[in-house]
């Protein structure tokens, strides 16, 4: 598809448009959606401004799924799980402005679903080992945080019935 016609948004919905000579490259990436009960786990990392998002992000070269998303999970909770085999997925491709890196991606994003059988409470909170902010949030609170537009497709493709 050409990117003329991919609109590309930023971690907040917004739209941006490309400058002509803009770097627009592919890029696959893969997120974690771990469930503990009523609970699902986010990362806020510093340069997200305020948006929360799930732990995951790109595959890099000569990695599978399986070893990105067991890499960004062990970077972005500071956990131990097994996310070899997810309940449910879900993907899309969009058009994503990675504001921190100024990038244009057409991102093929893959989001797992996991049930997370750790221990996970309400409003626990820590710094994960990149130095980002990582916690359990209660599904009944999601929608009102401020979350990832990206991610929240994910989370509402994969749980559509416990979010609001």
């Amino acid at each position: 598809m050409p990117s003329e016609t991919i609109p590309f948004y930023t971690r907040h919905g917004h739209t941006v448009i490309p400058a002509v000579d803009a770097n627009i490259r592919p890029r696959r990436g893969v997120f974690a959606l771990a469930r503990a009960n009523n609970l699902v786990l986010l990362v806020e990392q510093k340069f997200t401004n305020g948006i929360l998002e799930l732990p995951g992000g790109g595959i890099e070269e000569g990695e599978t799924p399986n070893e990105a998303v067991a890499r960004e999970w062990r970077e972005e909770t500071g956990l131990s799980f097994d996310v070899s085999l997810p309940r449910k997925e879900f993907r899309h491709t969009r058009g994503f402005y990675a504001e921190d890196l100024n990038e244009f991606w057409i991102y093929d994003q893959t989001f797992r679903l996991y049930d997370y059988a750790g221990a996970a409470k309400t409003g626990s909170k820590w710094l994960n080992p990149e130095h980002d902010e990582t916690g359990w949030y209660p599904l009944s609170d999601l929608a009102k945080l401020r979350i990832n537009k990206a991610h929240w497709c994910g989370i509402t493709a994969l749980i559509p019935d416990n979010v609001t």
